[in-house]
């Protein structure tokens, strides 16, 4: 199995980037609530990234 180390840091570096916003705007006070949101919604985003941008046919 190929490490594709560059997806680990991008989630890692998307999710501090959101995590940086909820904390800055306090979205969602609840803060377990807001890890579990956070790490979902950069799974998500950087996977849509993968996928589209370096996903192979």
């Amino acid at each position: 199995m190929i490490a594709h180390w560059y997806v680990y840091l991008t989630i890692a570096i998307v999710s501090a980037f959101l995590q940086w916003i909820c904390d800055w705007y306090q979205i969602i006070k609840s803060k377990p609530l807001r890890f579990f949101i956070v790490i979902f919604v950069s799974v998500f985003i950087c996977w849509g990234i993968y996928d589209v941008i370096l996903g192979t046919e």
